[in-house]
């Protein structure tokens, strides 16, 4: 049985510090790796013969040995870090109760979690004195559940990270073993045409699980868009987009035609993920669409408990938005966690939120609204097409995650703003139900479920009743466009929630948002505006918890004061 005086002796925050280590220096022999293949690729320009054939071959070899030691070494480190930080957080959960929550009531906890109450002195009124002794009674109970909820978590954490650690070290330790450098025939047979790679995020993550580091890095050589493939552990998504990251980075900065005109995008790109090693990017394609798709995640979306995936709007570019987007889901975890950590039964778990810019939004030059790429923008957002040409990807995203995640079957929420609301409802259409267990839009000119006066949204959402919500800020036009069916916030299946300053449940002050562009922007305190924070709830899946979600008005009445506001402000 786990103690709490072995949770007070570990230091679950040494693994995080040692996962930074090992993640630097796993970088500097990576970047030792890449200038020897660049030399080598130099070198063969100019040799030819059996002779350089030989050292080509013996190259590709080491290559593929250096690249299996840079995927275990990240897995090691992955290890460390995923279950180090869940470890760090319930041992955190834990001392507060322990040494202040209990000792603040006059309480005593022993080592094994029991907790004990002072005795009340049967003095004066002995109906009273029962009653005072019944209550603190009844906190005792309360401390030793969730104290020993929280041992047994350690416990069952310390065992899964073992295990993960473990097997992550018998995959570094493979690393010499005579073939380790071997591809399997399967993987033959895909590289030479004669098979190809499932389409299907859970046929591909099954597959997946079978191949050797070999295999995959001979994947990735075939195809150096692999990281980008749904279905695929969000470790190996991130390792091999980076790398392709550093190849494109590096080609746009020496003028590469092909990709020079996204230097901007892809130094957004790096200096977003190199901003915090808790940052995962899954996707990168500076080559399908007319502009850079990226989506970027805070924390590994495999090993979360909570998920949730934002789809932007009009005028979003990687090069623009993915930081600003990246940081804004940075806040939403950490609010989304403190929410987790605050409310009995949900202590410890964990979030990882992604910025998705996975398609071309429409564009507009707001200094100058008549310009060819306005025009065009104009045309675009008034138009469903780009939207129905991401729908698919968006969709299939959707999938990897469920796909790639441990647990099988984590709370996702789908969240869209403006035009990328809009791409969301197509996306969720063509989503098998119960993939997304919620979905928030705010700003949203509709969904694509029509303009039916019955409401058939959730049905044509896949999305069970009650688990949709919406936000309509005043001031805001875009909101109540009905442009691709209704705006949700005419649609009474979804749960219209507040824009207004108030102060939270949790008792923190929050500004409101007004206007189309302030809903997942942090007030000037810093703190996530009530927007904001109602999308935090509803990714940590407590929007159910009473007085946990600030609700609001449905866009009908929000339109009608705005309007009449407008009309009073003209007859002033």
């Amino acid at each position: 049985m786990t103690t709490i005086s072995h949770v007070r002796g570990c230091q679950p925050s040494t693994m995080l510090d040692y996962a930074t280590a090992l993640r630097a220096s796993n970088s500097t022999f990576t970047d030792q790796v890449r200038r020897m293949d660049r030399a080598v690729d130099a070198t063969m320009d100019k040799w030819q013969g059996e002779a350089a054939a030989a050292a080509s071959a013996r190259s590709l070899s080491e290559s593929l040995v250096a690249s299996h030691i840079d995927t275990a070494v990240t897995a090691v480190a992955e290890a460390h870090a995923s279950h180090g930080a869940v470890l760090d957080s319930i041992r955190t959960a834990l001392l507060a109760i322990v040494d202040l929550e209990a000792p603040g009531v006059g309480m005593s906890v022993s080592d094994d979690g029991t907790v004990t109450a002072p005795s009340v002195p049967l003095a004066g009124d002995i109906v009273v004195s029962m009653l005072l002794q019944h209550r603190l009674d009844a906190q005792v109970d309360a401390l030793q559940v969730r104290i020993k909820a929280l041992l047994v978590q350690f416990g069952e954490g310390e065992m899964q990270a073992a295990q993960a650690i473990r097997a992550a070290q018998q995959q570094l330790d493979s690393t010499g073993s005579p073939g380790a450098a071997t591809i399997s025939p399967v993987v033959s047979d895909i590289i030479s045409g004669t098979t190809s790679l499932p389409s299907d995020p859970a046929q591909l993550h099954e597959l997946w699980s079978t191949l050797s580091p070999a295999d995959k890095d001979a994947l990735f050589a075939h195809d150096n868009y692999i990281g980008n493939r749904d279905g695929l552990p969000v470790v190996d998504r991130d390792h091999y987009n980076r790398i392709k990251l550093d190849d494109e980075l590096a080609r746009a900065e020496a003028c590469d035609p092909s990709v020079s005109d996204r230097l901007v995008d892809l130094q957004a790109v790096r200096d977003t993920i190199d901003k915090d090693p808790n940052r995962m990017l899954m996707l990168l394609d500076t080559q399908s669409g007319a502009q850079t798709h990226a989506a970027v995640a805070v924390g590994n979306p495999d090993t979360a408990d909570h998920v949730s995936i934002t789809t932007p709007g009009l005028n979003t570019t990687v090069g623009g938005a993915i930081g600003a987007m990246t940081d804004e889901g940075e806040q939403m975890k950490l609010t989304a966690e403190k929410q987790l950590d605050d409310t009995v039964d949900h202590v410890g778990e964990t979030v990882s939120t992604i910025a998705w810019i996975g398609y071309d939004a429409p564009q507009l030059d707001k200094d100058d609204y008549f310009s060819e790429e306005s025009l065009k923008g104009a045309i675009q957002v008034a138009q469903p097409w780009n939207a129905q040409a991401a729908a698919p990807d968006l969709s299939q995203f959707y999938e990897g995650i469920a796909a790639s995640n441990y647990d099988g079957d984590p709370h996702l929420t789908a969240v869209g703003h403006s035009y990328g609301s809009f791409t969301t409802g197509l996306a969720l259409q063509e989503t098998p139900e119960g993939i997304v267990d919620d979905v928030m839009v705010y700003g949203s000119p509709g969904l694509g479920t029509g303009h039916d006066f019955v409401d058939s949204s959730l049905d044509k959402l896949n999305i069970a009743p009650g688990h949709a919500y919406e936000m309509t800020a005043h001031d805001d036009p875009v909101a109540h466009m009905n442009r691709f069916g209704w705006s949700p916030g005419y649609m009474s299946e979804f749960t219209h929630l507040d824009t207004d300053a108030t102060t939270t449940a949790d008792g923190v002050a929050r500004q409101g948002a007004t206007g189309h562009s302030e809903y997942s922007r942090s007030g000037d305190n810093g703190e996530l505006r009530t927007s904001g924070y109602n999308t935090a709830v509803v990714v940590a899946g407590l929007a159910d918890v009473p007085g946990q979600l600030v609700i609001g008005d449905s866009a009908v009445k929000t339109g009608g004061m705005d309007l009449l506001d407008g009309l009073m402000d003209l007859t002033r």
